[in-house]
């Protein structure tokens, strides 16, 4: 039966009909053993003929699973793992709670891997080692916790030190930055699509092999993958989160950037000063400071004599700071201003003996998000509020944290998200009333006009308790 044929339609291989395998069963017989009918009787020949076309049936019907299973579309677990191996990727192994670190103390002093800081409640251990500068400052180091476990690590919580320095040494710490919270072991789905992107990769371009490396990286997490070319250039401005190891994350974007000069990190741009006392400053982005550090700003137009002074600052909101001084007498603002440092921005050097190539790219910073939920019913029958917020707060949890990095919540997903969890208690139809109050980082905030959008920093993620914890749904 090697001359089964394979019939094709657009949805691919489908069986021979069991008529088709009958004839060609047959006409095969007759072809070897020419005049054996007359030789055996009719009701014999049936009953083997319809034998074997019922064994050829099960076999041609295995070979249709067979070559529509090898794609990422229909591959059952093996063999979606193996064409996973042959295009480099890996399912990925659930992480634990990581943190980008900061070391303060004497110029020169090692700050070795394996060193361990703390918040006061969890111990991260340094996966790269560093120098403190000339400065008086180290670049910034990875460190990931020593117990599993998804939590959020606000900016400036990790300032203790586990690891003993010599007496001579004075060394602090902080986390200027947001932690990146642990992801679980990788779904089935998502690892499908994974694999899907890497075998499209080789002619999608760049782009999508990067997105291919970078998600082969331990740690870092697809949702917090973003490759973007820059409006109207040929720059490239690559976010990446949950990296482990920043010389990793910078050498899966240095093997897969054809030209890393074209290479960029995100810019804190000034959109606003104020002739004020003190003068306050808005920026495009959050800025993510903390009271007390120093900036200095370039290329600030009409206001001018703000450029290259540096300035010890007072965080107002999340977008705004003052300088601590009387701009009532500078020019007006204009247009422009790019303030620096940027704290989400990683530079890294890799050295490809004899050069050495320096690589940008963002860190997402991460966004907290609360949610209130208020609802109600006409059901007649008595429905239970802790039951809805049992099965709810989870749900909306995890439509939250699946949000890619820089996109928005949609409060009609959200919507969508609460009615499914919980149409086992209260079906969708008897559902009177869902209001949503959103907060994000503490603030509490509104749709666009118009929209069911909630944006919040474009280069930054959401983030919430998976539990549910910091979600409340109450009846009213």
């Amino acid at each position: 039966m090697a001359d089964l044929p394979i019939v094709m339609n657009e949805n691919g291989p489908v069986p021979t009909p069991p008529a088709t395998i009958w004839t060609t069963l047959l006409a095969n017989v007759a072809a070897s053993n020419p005049g054996y009918t007359a030789n055996l009787p009719g009701s014999l020949i049936e009953d083997i003929s319809s034998t074997d076309v019922a064994a050829v049936v099960l076999c041609d019907t295995a070979l249709v699973e067979l070559i529509n299973s090898v794609t990422p579309y229909g591959a059952n677990a093996f063999l979606l793992q193996q064409l996973g191996n042959i295009y480099g990727v890996q399912i990925g192994q659930a992480t634990n709670t990581s943190v980008e670190v900061q070391f303060t103390g004497t110029p020169g002093f090692v700050v070795a891997q394996g060193f361990v800081v703390t918040d006061g409640t969890y111990q991260y251990v340094l996966t790269d080692g560093g120098i403190i500068g000339s400065g008086g400052v180290s670049p910034y180091l990875s460190a990931v916790a020593n117990v599993t476990g998804s939590w959020a690590v606000p900016a400036g919580t990790v300032t203790g030190l586990v690891t003993s320095v010599p007496s001579t040494i004075t060394l602090s710490v902080t986390n200027p930055l947001p932690g990146t919270p642990s992801v679980a072991a990788e779904s089935e789905t998502s690892y499908r699509t994974r694999v899907l992107q890497a075998g499209l990769a080789s002619s999608q371009g760049m782009a999508s092999y990067l997105k291919t490396l970078l998600g082969n990286v331990k740690g870092v997490q697809p949702r917090l993958i973003s490759v973007q070319q820059l409006s109207g250039t040929q720059q490239w401005k690559v976010l990446v989160g949950g990296g482990s190891d920043n010389y990793q994350v910078a050498y899966a974007i240095y093997s897969a950037l054809f030209d890393v000069s074209s290479l960029v990190g995100s810019t804190l741009d000034v959109i606003g000063i104020t002739n004020a006392n003190p003068g306050v400053v808005t920026t495009n982005l959050n800025h993510g400071y903390a009271t007390g550090q120093v900036i200095q700003m370039n290329g600030v137009g009409g206001m001018t004599a703000v450029n290259g002074v540096n300035y010890t600052i007072t965080v107002i909101s999340e977008t705004t700071f003052s300088i601590g001084v009387n701009t009532t007498g500078y020019g007006t603002y204009t247009t422009g201003g790019v303030v620096t440092p940027n704290l989400r921005n990683v530079s890294v050097s890799i050295i490809d003996y004899p050069d050495t190539y320096v690589i940008p790219f963002v860190n997402p910073p991460l966004q907290t998000v609360t949610m209130t939920v208020l609802w109600n019913t006409i059901s007649n029958n008595y429905v239970n509020p802790a039951a809805i917020a049992q099965l709810g707060a989870p749900a909306l949890a995890s439509y939250v944290n699946s949000i890619s990095v820089g996109q928005p919540m949609n409060l009609f997903e959200l919507q969508t998200v609460l009615q499914v969890a919980v149409s086992s208690v209260l079906p969708a139809q008897l559902l009177t009333r869902i209001v949503f109050e959103v907060s994000i980082n503490g603030i509490g905030v509104t749709p666009e006009s118009g929209t069911g959008i909630i944006a919040g920093d474009p280069e930054s993620y959401f983030y919430t308790d998976p539990t549910g914890s910091e979600i409340t749904i109450l009846q009213g």
